[in-house]
């Protein structure tokens, strides 16, 4: 049976082979026919795999050896740069066969052997007017360089307006990237406007555009954030790949955490961390393989596409947010009727904490559905903000609390239940603080979006009435 990393290998290679079969490279499978292929990233990846997949390697040198003109030399570099060093060498051997053989002189990082590379002859560019090629049909239309991809980022990009610190991620400098915008301004092709001490550029002529140059792809994932974040997993899980479970998962975590804000970027949720590593390392593991075969699949609706089916998205999440509520509000039922009605609480205490549990165990559920939301898809980054300051800083005490806490055979008295309302008061607080935040926010963005107030609080609530009941009988 094949390793993780071995599976993982299997899975980059997949998603490299599809991208560069809609290139024109002889390959099998062509997955990605709706989704922006960025040359640079996918060059790296095949880079860093190539001694797994060799033929893949091999047909890949092939292209570049024909169309190594549509590269961007000083991107590709930048990008390698911003990976780091544990790229250098494989990238290093990969560019150094290729200078070898064609005229092209991409950067070497590393001192390394060129490969014995001839070339096989099969690939064959298909028609630009593919909207996965978008990237190339730009290029071969403004010349290769920051002009070119600055207009694949206006025409793919979900945001309506930018600023030039935005657009650096593309893998260009500032200075230079601010200049193209202020000249597209001239141009009339964007407008801007200062907001506080920003200016804001915004495309002015998308339909234009989009006549002139042809219709953007379905898809459009940030593959420099992605490729950063899976060649990091990549190099960690072979640093580990002999150790124990409990040292892979504080590798894993620790790495996770240094790059938590190209997670927010990418909308990459992994699982929450469990107390058990080898728990944990098995459902990490599970979860990355599948992360890679979506993507290898070309099944990236969830994560990279620009949704404007706006209601539909938000009433699943008010469904979602309700459930939590309604959890929340039992739970507030037995606290506040086992204080208001002492002498009936010391009757049926055994019953109402047994409610309590029940709460509490579908309270825990819920909540962790509803942080695994595609929040990305409202395009809010107060959202984004409010449900990663939670998961962060909150739900893993709320998750150990619920499993800590005390079960119905320990509560021996009325007491001993009141004692455990109290604990469970202050731990649902925070959980309230949340919900608050998040329903706000959900009414601002569907009035700023519609002008229509939003009802953010369920209209009946169900498990109220099992206390009611118990009380009253």
């Amino acid at each position: 049976m094949k390793t993780v990393i071995q599976q993982f290998n299997d899975g980059l290679a997949e998603v490299a082979w599809s991208l560069w079969t809609e290139l024109g490279v002889a390959g099998t499978f062509r997955r990605h026919k709706h989704c922006l292929i960025s040359l640079e990233e996918l060059i790296i990846l095949t880079a860093v795999i190539a001694d797994y997949d060799p033929r893949l390697r091999d047909e890949a040198l092939d292209w570049c050896s024909r169309y190594h003109h549509f590269v961007s030399v000083s991107r590709l570099k930048t990008l390698v740069k911003k990976i780091g060093t544990p790229i250098f060498e494989p990238f290093s051997i990969f560019a150094s066969t290729l200078n070898t053989s064609t005229q092209s002189n991409w950067p070497i990082f590393s001192e390394v052997v060129p490969l014995k590379f001839i070339p096989s002859g099969k690939s064959v560019l298909p028609s630009l007017n593919a909207p996965s090629l978008l990237q190339l049909r730009l290029r071969s239309f403004f010349g290769i360089g920051a002009r070119a991809d600055l207009f694949t980022y206006f025409l793919t990009e979900t945001k309506n307006d930018f600023t030039a610190s935005d657009v650096v991620d593309i893998g260009y400098g500032k200075r230079s990237l601010a200049e193209i915008l202020d000249s597209l301004v001239l141009s009339g092709f964007l407008t801007s406007t200062m907001i506080r001490n920003q200016r804001k550029y915004e495309l002015a002529k998308t339909e234009q555009l989009k006549r002139l140059i042809g219709e953007p792809p379905e898809f459009s994932p940030p593959w420099h954030h992605i490729l950063e974040i899976l060649i990091s997993l990549r190099y960690n899980l072979y640093k580990s790949e002999k150790s124990s479970n409990t040292t892979k998962v504080i590798t894993i975590r620790n790495d996770l955490e240094r790059m938590k804000n190209l997670l927010k970027l990418t909308h990459f949720s992994p699982p929450i961390l469990e107390s058990d590593p080898d728990q944990y390392w098995e459902i990490f593991s599970k979860w990355l393989l599948e992360y890679v075969k979506a993507i290898a699949q070309g099944n990236l609706e969830r994560q990279f596409k620009s949704n404007n089916d706006f209601e539909k998205i938000i009433f699943s999440l008010i469904q979602l947010v309700y459930k939590v509520d309604d959890c929340l509000d039992g739970l507030e039922f037995v606290l506040s009727y086992s204080k208001e009605n002492l002498v009936k609480h010391s009757e049926i205490y055994r019953e109402s904490y047994q409610l309590s549990l029940s709460f509490l165990n579908e309270l825990r559920e819920e909540v962790q559905k509803l942080l695994g939301f595609p929040f990305h898809q409202l395009l809010d980054d107060k959202i984004s903000d409010i449900t990663y300051h939670y998961s962060r800083n909150h739900i893993q005490n709320f998750l150990k609390f619920t499993e800590r806490y005390t079960s119905l055979s320990q509560v021996n008295n009325p007491r001993d239940a009141l004692k455990q309302y109290e604990t469970l008061l202050s731990e649902v607080g925070k959980l309230h603080n949340f919900m608050n935040a998040l329903r706000d926010q959900l009414a601002k963005i569907y009035y700023s979006r519609t002008n229509i107030h939003l009802l953010t609080l369920p209209s009946e609530l169900f498990k109220r009435h099992a206390i009611m009941k118990l009380y009253s009988s």
